[in-house]
């Protein structure tokens, strides 16, 4: 099971005002808060980014001022133990962060007032943004791989069986569910993997339990994960079409088929009854933005090595690896793939995915591929 999250402070209140020309957002917590926050631009918005912070205000909700420079206010978890809140604006703004302390009964409070930004503040805050994403790309750069650079180093592999608990996926024509069938796989390929001492493996699950495709990613990120690996079995309209494929992650989809599998991953919230409209794209990409571009390279070969080493022990429907928006892949530090075994609505692949010899001969076809992985990419 995914471990919870300790938070240091909860933002229990939040709330928003409109002064003549000024927005006035007011968050009120437990302790003071001092996030770090930048501006971006096309469209407007001001991100903020807290520590160890949980959110019991409702801010996805909140109501704005008529007139003022806010257009809406959502927050999620960013990465481990960070919480972002992306600032939905109705035009370019200033603003000015302070602290008050509790007093009168009142918690601590952030206070964010928003102004009209002149074109000179618009170009200021750009060039600030853009300085700061360039030193995170060094950053990251340096310091991102680090475990894969040498054999004798540890190497943390995340497996991630799709679906599981509420969310089956797909249902074979005999009642074989994906989701036992990929938790079967992944744990022949956890031990298959960790035949290498310095190879450690976690699964985001390893019973038959529901687990959130964020939760999913932080979990790899809480691991310190090095690659990341989700094995699915899908199901296809056309129940002849049968075999293998790799998925890398994209904004946009390589074909209609691979929209279509990253459609069906990325329901599984939505099929457990979670309340999805809090989602924030900016708290899903905005990260992605500045360092998935070092991760893509990696997650590329990572696929391709698994591809070739499938095609020597199973069959493959897909020779050329694709690519999707799977909400699963989107740890932008850390290079992920998604590997179909086969379709599970193919009743001769439905039955073969039961069967021991099957399973085990999928893990390890995807074993050697992270084997030929690790021992062919080194950063020096």
């Amino acid at each position: 099971m995914v471990p919870a999250l300790t938070w240091a402070n909860v933002v229990e209140k939040v709330r928003l005002g409109q002064h003549e020309d000024r927005t006035r957002v007011v968050l009120e917590s437990k302790k003071a808060i001092k996030p770090k926050y930048f501006h971006l631009q096309s469209p407007p918005r001001f991100v903020l980014d807290f520590s160890r912070t949980d959110f019991k205000a409702d801010v996805n909700h909140v109501k704005t001022p008529k007139g003022g420079m806010v257009e809406g206010l959502r927050e999620g978890l960013f990465k481990p133990n960070v919480t972002r809140m992306v600032v939905d604006l109705t035009k370019p703004a200033v603003a000015r962060v302070f602290n008050i302390p509790a007093s009168r009964g009142k918690g601590h409070r952030l206070v964010i007032d928003l102004k009209p930004a002149t074109k000179a503040q618009v170009a200021k805050q750009r060039e600030k943004f853009n300085r700061m994403q360039i030193e995170n790309r060094r950053n990251q750069v340096e310091e991102i791989f680090e475990v894969v650079d040498k054999k004798s180093e540890e190497v943390v592999v995340v497996l991630d069986p799709g679906h599981g608990g509420v969310d089956p996926g797909a249902v074979g024509k005999n009642k074989t569910y994906e989701k036992h069938v990929v938790l079967q796989i992944a744990k022949r390929l956890k031990r298959k993997l960790e035949k290498r001492d310095n190879v450690t493996v976690y699964l985001t699950r390893s019973s038959d339990i529901f687990v959130p495709l964020k939760e999913r990613v932080a979990f790899a990120q809480r691991k310190k994960a090095d690659l990341f690996i989700s094995i699915h079995a899908d199901a296809h309209k056309d129940r002849r079409i049968k075999g293998g494929s790799i998925y890398v992650l994209s904004e946009k989809s390589s074909d209609r088929e691979a929209a279509r599998l990253a459609r069906h991953a990325n329901k599984g919230d939505e099929i457990a009854g979670l309340d999805m409209s809090h989602e924030s794209r900016d708290v899903q990409n905005i990260l992605i933005d500045l360092t998935q571009r070092e991760t893509k390279n990696k997650s590329a070969l990572l696929a391709n090595d698994i591809l070739s080493t499938m095609k020597q022990d199973i069959e493959v429907r897909r020779d050329k690896v694709s690519f999707a928006g799977f909400r699963v892949l989107k740890a932008p530090e850390i290079p992920s793939v998604l590997v179909e075994v086969t379709y599970l609505s193919n009743t001769r692949e439905e039955k073969r995915l039961t069967q021991r010899e099957h399973q085990d001969r999928i893990a390890r076809s995807i074993a050697n591929g992270v084997y030929n992985f690790i021992d062919n990419n080194r950063l020096n």
